[in-house]
């Protein structure tokens, strides 16, 4: 079942008085993010280097990806070495310790006798 064009009307251009082309009708601009160890002055990538290098690395010991830390393939790879070689040289731990272990479904403390009840032995449950 088709429509016909001239019984809606024209189709409004793109940009025009009436499109908005979002929520609050300004354009979505989204900055592009640098590579703090690409271009001039820029900090070298250095395996003793242990403060820069622990923030590229998540709570949980892992390294973080190039998409969040903005840092360009090459010195991603570059960065992933130099922790890498710190973790070796015992600069770095491999695992943070900062978190308290998360229970597993397992992990239940040993039940002890019911104590909320009390269950009376048969010879006395007898009336008579």
């Amino acid at each position: 079942m088709a429509f016909d064009r001239e019984q809606r009307g024209p189709r409004p251009e793109r940009g025009a008085e009436g499109d908005k082309g979002g929520a609050a009708g300004a354009p979505f601009f989204r900055r592009r993010k640098t590579c703090p160890f690409s271009g001039d002055n820029a900090q070298k990538i250095d395996w003793k280097d242990t403060k820069t290098l622990m923030r590229y690395i998540s709570e949980r010991g892992k390294i973080m990806p190039s998409r969040i830390t903005a840092v360009s393939a090459a010195k991603q790879r570059e960065l992933a070495q130099a922790i890498k070689r710190a973790r070796f040289m015992a600069l770095m731990p491999y695992v943070r310790d900062e978190l308290p272990p998360q229970r597993s479904f397992g992990d239940r403390p040993e039940r002890g006798p019911r104590t909320d009840r009390s269950f009376g032995s048969f010879e006395n449950s007898k009336e008579g």
